[in-house]
């Protein structure tokens, strides 16, 4: 959902910045292995489909999702000569640590839960099972590992679309927001 938000922020901003020249700025800007971002995107679908239940049984969609992780930290490796995606790659970083830190699951809490699910109270979260369609595992405060890095954020409603979201990803949109609308030599890095 935030990185959603971030692209089309990104895409307004640079509308607004670059005027008649946003769609070539951005048609302009030079990824290496881009077809490795849009992989490791893929591999993130299957735990993103995965309705709630014990974590134990999401073995594969963790494995995929870990390897996702890995591949987007090497697509950020293979460009950082792109100053906004060494941004991007330290929201990545921080979201990996605490999701190896958490059983391979981003953690949320039920007061997180409660927060953006209207009509829920805190004791109809289940902890250690999987949040169903998303990253995440339930833990409470007391037990989540980087509790400052996990799944804290939330925008609840009247929001439409409430929702959860951690310190990484927030870093990981401002590098894609950055990426689309900032200027060429904040963008790219020269060496």
């Amino acid at each position: 959902m935030i990185m959603g938000v971030a692209v089309v922020l990104g895409l307004a901003a640079s509308l607004v910045r670059h005027r008649s020249r946003a769609i070539s700025r951005i048609g302009s800007i030079r990824l290496r292995w881009a077809w490795l971002a849009l992989l490791a995107l893929a591999f993130q679908v299957p735990m993103l489909r995965a309705p709630a239940g014990p974590a134990d049984r999401f073995l594969v969609e963790q494995t995929l999702l870990l390897t996702s992780y890995l591949l987007l930290a090497f697509f950020v490796w293979c460009n950082r000569r792109q100053g906004a995606l060494l941004i991007a790659g330290v929201g990545i970083i921080c979201n990996l640590v605490v999701i190896l830190a958490n059983q391979e699951f981003m953690p949320i809490t039920p007061q997180t839960l409660a927060t953006i699910n209207p009509g829920s109270s805190e004791q109809s979260w289940i902890e250690g099972t999987h949040y169903g369609y998303s990253k995440d595992i339930i833990l409470a405060q007391e037990n989540t590992h980087l509790r400052p890095l996990s799944d804290v954020l939330a925008i609840p409603p009247p929001f439409p679309w409430p929702t959860a979201f951690s310190a990484g990803d927030l870093i990981l949109a401002a590098g894609i927001v950055v990426l689309l609308a900032a200027p060429e030599w904040i963008v790219e890095r020269r060496t």
